[in-house]
């Protein structure tokens, strides 16, 4: 009698993503900042991922979330999911409520993609993370936050050198940039933050300005056993006059001069010293906020070329063009490789911990 066989099963994979987009009222362009590009594209982001993994043999659904979680853990359940690739940026159109999901899986012990939940919540408050950044001695613009236009007193502004970057201090993608986001004396300050609290929730962060080289640096598929790799933003297609930073026009609208900007390699563009500190401060960065997967620290030189941090993405975009793809491919790892990697990796983050609590 021969031996006895077991069949292995495929990993059945739920790819997740949100559709809380497709019930926003209309906006208006003229007056509210734009985001609906942004969001759309995490769509066609799941169905590449979703054949990737396919190609790999494992079973793949896709699943959408858009103001709720109610019943999605029974649906995992009656399709016997055993891992889920998270693609999931926001529910009832509230980016704040991205570690929700992770949340939601961390308490039914299923392994994920992407970082925990306590690393997406102090990446999302941007206040939060730079007090972090800067109490573990990394360098951050001079700046602060801000709730209302009256708090922006001749003496609380006296300390900041104009020009200033405004930006709002609870949204990614670029959401609530453009070409007025810099600003050069306290009544155009005033009217920056002014026009970003009527129409994004949240406090604004004011920095000073940083007029050197943009650089993102790629982390994937995490900060343990991946690599590192800085890339940086060309700005020199930008039009005479306009201002060499990342828009929300320059990720997201191709019919705007700003879209012409590049993200390019830069091991041969940087000296080999500040490439190997932009690289080391990055993992400092991800590592502080708490990542565990993927992600992406942006960073700005100060015109002493000196790097400091400007922003740190844990689930940063995937999709098959965006910066981290770009990053992976400039050091010999594919789209399908990147996916593969960051689906090996999924995993339970919090051992098991039901995380709770606004970060301190």
């Amino acid at each position: 009698m021969g031996k006895a066989t077991t069949k292995r099963r495929s990993p059945r994979v739920a790819v997740i993503h949100n559709v809380d987009f497709l019930s926003r009222p209309g906006e208006d362009d003229a007056v509210a900042p734009p985001s609906m590009e942004a969001d759309e594209e995490v769509a066609a982001t799941a169905e590449g991922i979703a054949s990737i993994l396919r190609d790999n043999g494992m079973r793949t659904f896709i699943l959408q979330v858009d103001d709720s979680l109610d019943g999605l853990l029974a649906r995992l359940n009656d399709l016997r999911i055993t891992a889920v690739f998270n693609l999931v940026e926001s529910l009832g159109n509230d980016s704040a409520r991205e570690p929700e999901l992770p949340i939601l899986l961390e308490k039914a012990k299923i392994p994920y993609t992407g970082n925990s939940p306590t690393a997406l919540r102090l990446a999302h408050c941007k206040e939060n993370a730079r007090r972090l950044l800067t109490a573990h001695g990394l360098p951050v613009a001079a700046g602060l936050a801000v709730d209302r236009v009256d708090e922006l007193t001749d003496e609380v502004v006296a300390p900041l050198a104009f020009p200033l970057f405004v930006k709002p201090a609870h949204t990614d993608a670029s959401i609530g940039i453009d070409q007025n986001s810099v600003v050069r004396d306290i009544d155009a300050l005033r009217a920056r933050v002014g026009w970003l609290r009527q129409h994004i929730k949240g406090p604004v962060l004011v920095e000073e300005y940083l007029p050197g080289r943009e650089i993102n640096v790629a982390i994937f598929p995490d900060p343990f056993t991946g690599v590192a790799v800085p890339t940086e933003i060309d700005f020199s297609p930008y039009p005479p006059g306009y201002e060499p930073i990342v828009t929300y026009n320059c990720k997201w609208l191709p019919a705007t001069p700003e879209y012409a900007a590049m993200s390019h390699p830069c091991a041969d563009r940087l000296p080999r010293e500040l490439y190997d500190e932009v690289r080391r401060l990055a993992m400092a960065a991800f590592l502080t906020l708490g990542g565990a997967s993927y992600g992406r620290v942006d960073m700005r030189l100060d015109k002493h070329g000196r790097p400091h941090i400007i922003d740190v993405n844990p689930n940063n975009d995937l999709d098959r063009e965006a910066g981290l793809a770009i990053a992976a491919r400039s050091v010999g790892v594919d789209y399908a490789a990147l996916v593969a990697a960051i689906m090996a990796g999924a995993r339970v983050k919090e051992q098991h911990v039901f995380a709770t609590g606004d970060p301190a």
